[in-house]
């Protein structure tokens, strides 16, 4: 639990790091969301259906786009940019291979973070809010977190996937290397 613990902080500082490197690129992509997600929340028993699919479409292009994105900077900061899509997939199985129980940690830290970020805050809106104010929160509440919580969470599970790539990597290397010397440094 502890090492997992540990993954989740090493995933959590690349998050952040990442995020401050790349400021505008992810709260630029976050701002999509959070327009949307406000004028959906707020008027969206007004809107015409279209332009509610019209949003979500919108969105999860936005998201999608943020994640593919942040994942060419993740391969390109673990140093493995010049590698085929196979290879960087071969690291990720050996990190997860070798940390699999770490990976599985990640599972209950995103549950806490869930009921943290989003199950306390909503509630919190429900009990102390008067009811006639409860939309117009819940509006800027949604909208606050996409450019924070959620943007922070996408980077965050994507540098889970950077640091298992690391692993994985520094394995097949150092499993490359014990064979060279096994054999003289011939190429097997």
């Amino acid at each position: 639990m502890r090492t997992g613990l540990v993954l989740s902080a090493e995933a959590a500082r690349w998050a952040l790091r990442c995020y401050a490197r790349h400021f505008w690129l992810v709260f630029g992509l976050s701002i999509v969301p959070t327009g949307q997600r406000f004028v959906a929340v707020r008027f969206g028993d007004d809107l015409p259906a279209a332009v509610g699919i019209a949003g979500e479409v919108l969105t999860g292009v936005a998201r999608a786009l943020l994640v593919f994105l942040v994942l060419r900077i993740a391969v390109r900061d673990a140093g493995l940019a010049g590698l085929s899509v196979r290879d960087r997939w071969q690291r990720f199985a050996a990190g997860l291979e070798q940390r699999r129980w770490d990976f599985v940690t990640q599972f209950l830290v995103v549950g806490i973070a869930f009921a943290v970020f989003d199950l306390l805050p909503m509630a919190a809106v429900s009990l102390w809010v008067p009811a006639d104010r409860q939309e117009i929160v819940n509006a800027v509440l949604v909208s606050v977190k996409n450019p924070t919580v959620i943007a922070v969470t996408i980077l965050w599970m994507i540098g889970i996937g950077y640091h298992l790539m690391v692993v994985g990597d520094r394995s097949i290397r150092s499993s490359a290397d014990r064979a060279g010397q096994a054999t003289g440094g011939a190429v097997v």
